[in-house]
């Protein structure tokens, strides 16, 4: 090796954002810590938490570092490069997937050709389930186990959960892990994803184009779980159905007033309030890709996007009336 390519093995590709668009720069390889994996990305793929971070607005600052240069992406599947010492699970060479933490003090971005990754924040990618969709099913799906089965404590068998915002990400992976989890769903969605989120196992679904009062259509104490994946109901309001120990899950508080006072109404009550961000953990990695493997979960990819092009991915994620599904950035291949 000559020194110029010693030097060039340390850097790599990777998108930063100036003022929220998109460019290519050379930045320094990471290296792994003992209890972490580098990961050569494969894959990645955009979510909404993309356009906080780089609008630098509260919630961005709460799901990722404002550091400048500015590197996003959160979810990867790629190949493991290289290990660190204390990590024994894994070896050079195995395909894995998992997302990186949303967190304050979160600096990377999987819109690069390299990651580190502690080794119990992701699993090991079945050889059945594609690379893009594997990136694809990371974050979703994640918050939507966590949420039901930590969060609202869904029983074993027999519970009742609503879910709103249904039909899009987070909430098409929750009517199907409720369904596999052994209970009954309740959805609410917008007329285009009334026959999807049908089809993916909800008992009943209400349109909540058609339907001038959502609420009234309900039953006092009818839900062990209210999954309000867009933040959009009133906590206050819709502690009522929740049963007499029922768990109301937000993940992205619309209204922060109303969370708060929904709280104040729930304290002297077995019923509570609660928020979620969701935590990469291995064991739930596992559990997703077993999902995949035997298509318990559905996860659909809408566009697959070269990493040169982020801006045309990023403006086909913004496009939430003609979109249908994940969109996936290649990046192994695509600077």
């Amino acid at each position: 090796w000559t020194i110029p390519q010693i030097l060039l093995k340390m850097k790599m590709n990777a998108i930063c954002f100036v003022k929220a668009k998109p460019q290519v720069i050379q930045t320094d390889k990471p290296t792994p810590k003992e209890d972490e994996i580098l990961v050569k990305v494969h894959y990645s793929a955009l979510d909404t938490a993309l356009e906080p971070v780089i609008q630098k607005t509260f919630i961005g600052g709460m799901v990722h570092k404002r550091t400048d240069p500015l590197f996003c992406g959160w979810h990867f599947s790629g190949v493991v490069e290289e290990v660190g010492s204390k990590v024994s699970d894994f070896q050079c060479g195995i395909e894995v997937f998992g997302h990186l933490p949303y967190s304050s003090s979160t600096t990377q971005g999987s819109l690069s050709e390299y990651v580190t990754v502690k080794s119990d924040a992701l699993a090991v990618k079945l050889k059945s389930v594609e690379m893009d969709l594997s990136a694809a099913s990371t974050t979703e799906p994640l918050t939507a186990l966590q949420a039901l089965r930590d969060i609202g404590k869904l029983p074993k068998q027999g519970g009742h959960v609503l879910i709103n915002g249904a039909g899009g990400q987070v909430g098409s992976c929750a009517v199907q892990i409720a369904k596999v989890l052994g209970s009954k769903v309740t959805a609410i969605c917008s007329t285009k994803d009334t026959d999807k989120v049908t089809e993916l196992g909800a008992t009943t679904v209400i349109d909540r184009k058609k339907t001038p009062d959502i609420l009234g259509q309900l039953e006092p104490g009818e839900f062990d779980v209210i999954f309000d994946t867009p933040g959009k109901l009133s906590a206050r309001k819709i502690s009522k159905f929740l049963k007499p120990k029922g768990v109301y899950v937000n993940p992205s508080p619309d209204d922060m007033l109303d969370l708060l006072l929904g709280k104040l109404f729930t304290l002297f009550s077995p019923k509570s309030i609660s928020t979620i961000m969701v935590e990469p953990k291995k064991a739930d990695f596992e559990q997703v890709m077993q999902w995949l493997e035997d298509s318990s979960l559905r996860i659909d990819i809408d566009s697959v996007h070269d990493i040169k092009n982020c801006a045309a991915a990023m403006e086909r994620q913004n496009d939430s009336s003609n979109k249908k599904g994940r969109v996936v950035v290649k990046v192994e291949g695509g600077f």
